[in-house]
C-alpha cells in the first residue's frame, strides 16, 4: 500500500474514532472520564513542579517524565487501562506551555 493510501486509511480511522467519541453516549462518557482524569493528573503534576526545587531548571523532557510517573501512580489507584493511561500522558504532556508560563511567572 502506498503512503497516500495509508494516509487516507489512517485518517479515516482517526475520523471514525473522533466521531465515536463525540456522537455516541458511550463515547461521550469515555471522553468525559478521560478529561476528568487528565485534569486531576495535570493539577498534581503542576503542584509538584511548582513546589519542588526542580522548577528552576525544568525542561519539557523532565516534565514529560514527571507526567509519566504521575499517570502511572494515578492509574494504579484508579485501575485504569493502558490505553487510557497513554491518552492521559499525551493530554497532560501537551500542557507543557501552560506549566512553562506558570514557571516563568514564578521566576519573576
Amino acid at each position: 500500500m502506498g503512503k497516500f493510501k495509508k494516509g487516507i486509511f489512517l485518517g479515516g480511522l482517526l475520523g471514525a474514532g473522533i466521531m465515536w467519541l463525540n456522537t455516541t453516549k458511550k463515547g461521550k462518557g469515555y471522553r468525559d472520564k478521560l478529561v476528568d482524569h487528565a485534569a486531576d493528573v495535570y493539577g498534581n503534576v503542576k503542584d509538584q513542579v511548582l513546589s519542588s526545587n526542580q522548577w528552576q531548571s525544568m525542561t519539557k523532557q523532565k516534565y514529560v517524565a514527571m507526567v509519566r510517573d504521575a499517570v502511572d501512580t494515578y492509574a494504579v489507584k484508579n485501575g485504569m487501562a493502558k490505553d487510557m493511561k497513554n491518552m492521559i500522558v499525551k493530554l497532560v504532556s501537551n500542557q507543557w506551555k501552560m506549566v512553562k508560563e506558570e514557571i516563568d511567572r514564578k521566576k519573576k
